[in-house]
């Protein structure tokens, strides 16, 4: 189910000097989304910006009818949201994209979140725990630029998870990237869940397939309409990997993050 509609902001939160928390009232969004799907929000009702913006959704509360977003401000959009108080209403599409499969029970996991990609991650960990996964399962690597970038807002360490908070400078944790954390950790047998900047995912693709360690990346990128008319967010991947019919002439495959993602297999995506 999708939802086209203005819902309002049941609560707005500043984490730290840049990012801010939205939790919005939405029963039809709150029981139907899944961990790394994304909500495309208008911030204007104006040209400009023209598009709306994708937002991943950190948690649903299903009891509530709401669920809750995560973001930094950066640009025009954002800048825009930021502006929204508690009782205004924003229009919202979604849940949009495909999701991450469930955590298979008995695995050991490994999330690795960079910047904006800890708020996807946080609701898979989430909702796994809350549908019986052992929190001491999940190990969990959260980084940022510095401390003040940083999306947390203390739910991590309410799960339980085993929590590696890292910050290029060390503001905050350990210093460190999310990569530089992983690398370390890679002989235990695991799957791994991944999301933030596509340096990042790069890095961390290359990892996973020279270990031969299957995983789950979710794509950042801008996507102007959401639901896969515009092709803005067409990304290359290989044609092994897709599962539908493919030209064989062609040495790769075009998907579009927005409905055929975000999230895409470890080895799929061509990247550059």
């Amino acid at each position: 189910m999708k939802l086209a509609g203005f819902c309002p902001i049941v609560k707005k939160e500043r984490i730290s000097e840049s990012v801010y928390k939205f939790i919005f009232h939405s029963p039809e969004i709150a029981l139907s989304a899944n961990p790394g799907q994304f909500v495309q929000l208008r911030t204007s009702d104006h040209y400009f910006p023209l598009w709306p913006r994708p937002f991943s959704i950190y948690d649903v509360d299903g009891d509530k009818g709401d669920f809750a977003v995560i973001f930094k401000k950066f640009g025009c959009g954002t800048s825009q949201l930021t502006e929204f108080e508690e009782g205004e209403s924003i229009h919202v599409l979604g849940p949009l994209g495909n999701g991450f499969d469930p955590l298979e029970k008995g695995r050991q996991v490994a999330m690795a979140g960079g910047g904006i990609g800890m708020p996807p991650l946080y609701f898979l960990a989430a909702q796994s725990i809350r549908d019986g996964f052992p929190a001491q399962n999940i190990t969990f690597i959260s980084g940022a630029r510095s401390k003040k970038d940083h999306f947390d807002d203390g739910g991590l360490a309410e799960l339980g998870v085993n929590l590696i908070i890292c910050t290029d400078d060390g503001s905050y944790g350990v210093k460190g990237t999310v990569v530089d954390i992983l690398e370390k950790d890679m002989e235990k047998k695991r799957i791994v869940y991944a999301c933030g900047p596509g340096g990042m995912l790069e890095r961390i693709d290359a990892i996973l397939t020279k270990n031969k360690i299957p995983g789950l990346l979710s794509l950042e990128a801008l996507m102007p309409c959401g639901y896969g008319i515009c092709s803005g967010c067409a990304v290359k991947t290989i044609p092994s990997a897709n599962r539908g019919p493919t030209d064989d002439n062609c040495d790769f495959h075009l998907k579009r993050v927005c409905v055929d993602g975000p999230v895409f297999g470890a080895g799929e995506v061509i990247w550059g």
